[in-house]
């Protein structure tokens, strides 16, 4: 949008062409007195109205060079110095272009860029190091990197890395303070494992990748590993309130339909902070469960054979799933019945059992507000609170009814004066009676 100096100047013409515009009248009402005179006060006249557009034209030009100029310095983390320089016209703006292409050769913009020693140390790794700016693209790379992944720089992460799992890890980043291990999933199959640093507010994101020596296969096609995730979970006790309280819904589908019968077949999760949910956050994950999926497992969950085909095993996919929970309340309509079949497949995939996280029934809660609820399935909790459900969007879709059906009943907590955690456990195992009104 252009300022005051544009207004003023338009304006300024604008008086000039109404001068002109009246002087024009002037001639031709004097023409019949002196018609010769008149046309060479006309050819003026003009001449005048001509020079004033070249200057109207020129003027506007120059304030679309300047707004161009703006917003090129506004997004410059996607261009070079080069190319904005190279775009640069030979005028005023033109100059203030290459002054300013100049200035961000030397660093001199003000943006929170990795330093010239930074650069020096990265470069100098043998482990390939990529820095990420705040919208996926990689803003830096070492030798290494290029080598050994296969990247360049100003490409999009999001290409390569799912992005999904690279948000959740950059969020535990984020939250621990430190670099934090996760296995990420190739948007071309296969999976990799990541070390991710948070370098701070508008520094970017450091993804360091486990180096292999030469002639091995980039690391970006290499094979799934297993590795156990943190198993420290973030502290999370009765007083924690609500508003901000890190949630999860959970979904499990098993191949006998039932939750106690058959393996693990497809998990879905959500992220949440409170009543607000992140489906940016998501969590789809199919998996291998070894055996068919009998009719009747389908008809239960939606799953089919042909939809788990390729997928990876449970043992390779449980760091996953075990990330998606870290550090949360998990939620969902019979939680602890999807928590016991996740436990059962790590011990049937010889993993260690996880500890119970702790957990929050959306049945029992839904209950607690209305006792004909007892016993309901999800389809009719969510209709009991004003949600729609749509199986058509796919067999995860109960992750994104449960999460949305969480978001209401945190709302109708609050409603009540209930505040914390501990107070909706309490309301939700129906000790009513303890708590505000």
């Amino acid at each position: 949008m252009r300022g005051g100096a544009w207004r003023s100047a338009v304006l300024g013409l604008a008086v000039a062409g109404m001068a002109f515009a009246f002087l024009g009248v002037e001639v031709g009402r004097l023409a019949a007195a002196d018609p010769e005179r008149s046309f060479l006060d006309m050819g003026a006249v003009g001449l005048g109205v001509l020079a004033l557009w070249i200057a109207f034209a020129r003027l506007n030009r120059h304030f679309r060079d300047l707004g161009r100029l703006r917003e090129a310095l506004s997004a410059w983390r996607g261009r070079s110095a080069a190319a904005l320089a190279a775009d640069a016209r030979d005028d005023e703006a033109g100059d203030l272009a290459r002054a300013a292409a100049e200035a961000l050769r030397h660093g001199r913009h003000g943006e929170h860029r990795p330093g010239e020693r930074l650069a020096g140390v990265i470069a100098a790794l043998e482990e390939p190091v990529v820095v990420l700016d705040d919208f996926g693209r990689i803003d830096s790379l070492n030798p290494a990197a290029s080598s050994h992944l296969g990247l360049e720089a100003g490409a999009d992460i999001y290409d390569h890395l799912s992005r999904p799992e690279l948000f959740r890890a950059i969020e535990r980043a984020r939250e621990d303070g430190q670099m934090v291990s996760a296995l990420l999933r190739r948007a071309q199959g296969g999976e990799v494992p990541v070390r991710v640093k948070d370098l701070g507010l508008q520094s970017g994101i450091a993804l360091v990748f486990p180096a292999k020596a030469g002639g091995a296969q980039p690391l970006l096609s290499g094979d799934r590993l297993v590795l156990r995730p943190n198993a420290r979970p973030a502290h999370l006790d009765d007083e924690q309130p609500l508003p901000a309280l890190p949630m999860v819904s959970l979904w499990v589908a098993t191949a006998g339909g039932r939750l106690e019968d058959g393996p693990v077949v497809a998990v879905g999760t959500v992220r949440m902070a409170g009543p607000r949910v992140f489906r940016s956050l998501s969590l789809e994950l199919f998996i291998d469960p070894g055996t068919p999926i009998p009719p009747e497992g389908t008809a239960a969950h939606g799953v089919t054979a042909a939809m788990v085909e390729g997928s990876r095993p449970f043992a390779t996919a449980w760091p996953v799933i075990a990330d998606a929970l870290r550090g949360c309340v998990v939620v969902g309509a019979g939680v602890e019945p999807s928590l016991g079949a996740l436990a059962r497949a790590c011990r049937d995939a010889g993993l260690p059992e996880p500890d119970a996280p702790p957990s929050l029934d959306l049945a029992w809660l839904a209950a607690a507000f209305d006792p004909a609820l007892e016993g309901a399935g999800l389809d009719r909790l969510a209709a009991a609170f004003g949600l729609a459900t749509d199986r058509r969007m796919g067999p995860f879709t109960p992750a994104l009814t449960e999460a949305e059906l969480a978001a209401v009943l945190l709302k109708r907590l609050e409603q009540r004066g209930i505040a914390t955690y501990g107070q909706a456990r309490a309301f939700a195992a129906g000790q009513a009676g303890a708590l505000p009104e």
